[in-house]
C-alpha cells in the first residue's frame, strides 16, 4: 500500500472516529407520572439569589427537567418550576432564557404570583424576545412594595408548544460573462426547530438601579 493510501486511511478513520465522538443534543423530558402533587402549596420551591461574585450567569443554566416538578391543575399533570423571590432585596430584573435548538426549545411561559399562589402578572412565550441562539424575558419586581410578587412560576406555555421556530437564510452569488452581463443565482435554506415543554433553561437575578412598574404599582 503506497503511503498516500496510507494516509488517506488514516484521515476516513480520524474523521469517523470524530463523527462517533459527537453527541446530538436531546432535550430532558421531565417526568409527569410519579410524585405529582394536587396544588402549588406542595411543590417544592428553589430560591432566587444573586449572582455570586465572579458567578458566570452561564453557570445557571440547566435542562428544565432538572428543576421541574409535577402538580396538576385543572384536572392536568404539569411540569413547573417554582421559584422563591424572599431572598431579593430591592428593584430586581429576572433575567429568563431559553437555548434555541433542533434538539427542542423549551416554549416557556412565566407567571408571578403572590404569596397565596395566585397570579399577579403572566407572561407567555410569545413575550419572550428572540435574539440570535435563545429567546429571553425580562420581568422586574421590587419586594417593598405592597402586594409584590413571592415567586415565580415557569412552565410550558401549551399554546404554543408543538410549533416549530423557522428561519429562513438566503445566499446568492454572480458570474461576469464574457461579453458583459452577469449570471447570478441564489438558494434558501429552512431551518425549523421545534417548541416543546422542555429544555435548556437560565434563571438569573440582577439588582436594578431602575425597574420599570406599571401605573397601577404592580411588577411588569
Amino acid at each position: 500500500m503506497s503511503r498516500l493510501s496510507i494516509l488517506l486511511l488514516l484521515a476516513l478513520v480520524a474523521s469517523g472516529l470524530s463523527g462517533c465522538g459527537r453527541q446530538v443534543y436531546r432535550a430532558a423530558v421531565p417526568n409527569t407520572t410519579l410524585n405529582c402533587v394536587s396544588g402549588l402549596d406542595a411543590v417544592s420551591s428553589r430560591p432566587l439569589t444573586y449572582l455570586a461574585p465572579k458567578e458566570d450567569a452561564l453557570d445557571r443554566r440547566m435542562e428544565f427537567a432538572e428543576v421541574a416538578a409535577c402538580v396538576t391543575l385543572d384536572g392536568t399533570a404539569l411540569p413547573v418550576a417554582l421559584y422563591r423571590l424572599d431572598a431579593l432585596e430591592g428593584p430586581t430584573e429576572i433575567d429568563i432564557r431559553v437555548l434555541l435548538s433542533e434538539g427542542g426549545t423549551f416554549a416557556a411561559s412565566a407567571e408571578l404570583l403572590d404569596a397565596g399562589f395566585q397570579p399577579v402578572k403572566h407572561h407567555g412565550f410569545t413575550d419572550f424576545v428572540r435574539r440570535t441562539n435563545e429567546y429571553s424575558l425580562s420581568v422586574f419586581v421590587d419586594p417593598a412594595r405592597p402586594q409584590a410578587p413571592r415567586y415565580l412560576l415557569l412552565r410550558p406555555d401549551a399554546a404554543v408548544v408543538g410549533q416549530d421556530d423557522r428561519s429562513i437564510t438566503s445566499q446568492s452569488s454572480a458570474f461576469m460573462l464574457p461579453g458583459g452581463g452577469a449570471y447570478r443565482f441564489g438558494k434558501e435554506t429552512t431551518r425549523s426547530r421545534p417548541l416543546i415543554g422542555a429544555g435548556q433553561l437560565q434563571v438569573v437575578a440582577y439588582r436594578a438601579r431602575r425597574a420599570a412598574f406599571e401605573n397601577d404599582g404592580t411588577a411588569r
